[in-house]
């Protein structure tokens, strides 16, 4: 009897086997993703892959138990659980308060030892922390609380009651000359290009400072609109890495590009 039990055990996990768990991982939009979007040290950003992306992201690395049934079902649960929770390849499409309310909670569940999860840690032994590995989270992820709370402090940049606010003709020009100055292609290895650039920027930005007659409030959304600007242009023209001096360029052309949807 035992035996035919046994058997009858063996061949329900056989049969289970061909029930497969479905492990594609949604879309990734790295402009929503909380890692771009707060850009840490190396070091930090090591520690939230390893520790906080398998379950609370859209980059989740499947681990190879994950292909037996039933423990892949628990498996599948858990990633979904976790998604529904936080899901940090979403945190761009978040509010202001849901993110820092967010990271109250991630302070909190590492402070409390309650993250990441054993069971997690037991498989994975580069998402078991240090007390300094701890510390060096916590005290990045307050700074990033606190900056979140002074960024929305200050004035931001919006429309006219829903229309965009009038800019004179030189300025619009010299904002186009910018994207187009902005936009060139640069060789690998050509660091000198990307000074190059920057400088040429910094004297588009002359330009503009000299033409532009708006007054008022349009003069002051211009001013938060180009301000940003002019220290990617600085950085740019005095840059030292080419990896970052691509960062820069894809950023001003970013900036730059969003200047129509707010002026005309």
């Amino acid at each position: 009897m035992k035996k035919k039990i046994l058997y009858g055990i063996f061949i329900i996990i056989i049969i289970l086997q061909f029930f497969r768990i479905d492990k594609t991982n949604p879309e990734i939009n790295l402009d929503n993703d909380f890692i771009t979007i707060t850009n840490p040290p190396p070091e930090i950003s090591a520690m939230l892959k390893s520790t906080c992306y398998d379950c609370h992201s859209n980059e989740t690395r499947y681990p190879w138990y994950s292909n037996i049934t039933p423990i892949s079902w628990w498996v599948k649960d858990h990633i979904d659980e976790g998604r529904d929770e936080l899901n940090l390849s979403e945190w761009g499409t978040f509010k202001f308060k849901r993110k820092d309310h967010k990271l109250e909670e991630m302070i909190e569940l590492i402070e409390d030892g309650e993250m990441p999860l054993n069971e997690y840690t037991w498989t994975h032994a580069d998402a078991k922390l240090s007390i300094e590995q701890k510390n060096k989270l916590i005290d990045w992820l307050k700074e990033t609380r606190e900056l979140g709370k002074s960024e929305t402090s200050k004035p931001a940049l919006h429309l006219n009651n829903g229309e965009k606010w009038k800019a004179n003709e030189e300025t619009t020009a010299s904002i186009n000359r910018m994207f187009e100055i902005a936009k060139m292609d640069v060789e690998a290895g050509r660091l000198s290009h990307y000074a190059a650039m920057g400088e040429r920027l910094n004297l588009e930005k002359q330009t503009l400072f000299s033409t532009c007659t708006m007054t008022g409030e349009e003069h002051n959304q211009l001013h938060l609109f180009i301000m940003p600007l002019i220290n990617k242009f600085e950085a740019l023209e005095f840059v030292s890495n080419e990896d970052e001096a691509m960062i820069l360029q894809k950023d001003i052309l970013k900036d730059l590009n969003n200047y129509h949807n707010y002026f005309e």
